[in-house]
C-alpha cells in the first residue's frame, strides 16, 4: 500500500475491505488523476472468499461529487450483496483472516491462528517423494 492509499471496512459486513487511492485528485501524475481520467477506482476485498474487484466510478472532473441516492454507490451494494456468506464460520475459516483483524470479535485467538498457520503450511509443503 502507498502513502496515497488508504483502507477502510464495511461496518455492517467487516470482511469487506475497500482500498482507496487507486486514483487521486491531484492533477499529477495524469496516468492516475481522477479530474483527469473522470473516474475513480476503488478496491474491494472479501476477506472470506479471497475476491477482489476494482470498482470504476465515475466522478466529474470539476465540481462537487454528487451523493448517491442510498448513499451507497450501486457497485458497492452489488459486491456487498454478492458477498454476504451467511455461513462464513469463523474468520480462521475465511481466504484471508487476517486482512481485517478488527473482523475477529474478542481480538485474534493466537491459539487459532497458530493451528491455521500450520495448516496453511502443510498445505503448501509438496507431498513426500514430490519433486521440490
Amino acid at each position: 500500500m502507498s502513502e496515497r492509499t488508504m483502507q477502510t471496512c464495511e461496518t455492517t459486513q467487516p470482511w469487506i475491505i475497500y482500498t482507496y487511492g487507486l486514483t487521486h485528485d491531484d492533477w499529477w501524475p495524469l496516468s492516475s488523476s481522477t479530474k483527469v481520467l473522470g473516474y475513480a477506482r476503488i478496491q474491494m476485498h472479501c476477506s472470506v472468499c479471497g475476491v477482489r474487484e476494482v470498482a470504476k466510478i465515475k466522478m466529474p472532473r470539476f465540481g462537487a461529487v454528487p451523493e448517491p441516492p442510498t448513499g451507497r454507490h450501486p457497485m458497492r451494494e452489488a459486491f456487498l450483496a454478492t458477498h454476504r456468506h451467511p455461513d462464513r464460520g469463523h474468520p480462521m475459516s475465511w481466504a484471508q483472516p487476517l486482512a481485517n483483524p478488527s473482523a475477529h470479535q474478542g481480538g485474534v485467538d493466537l491459539d487459532l491462528l497458530a493451528m491455521r498457520l500450520e495448516a496453511d503450511m502443510n498445505k503448501a509443503a509438496p507431498e513426500e517423494g514430490e519433486p521440490t
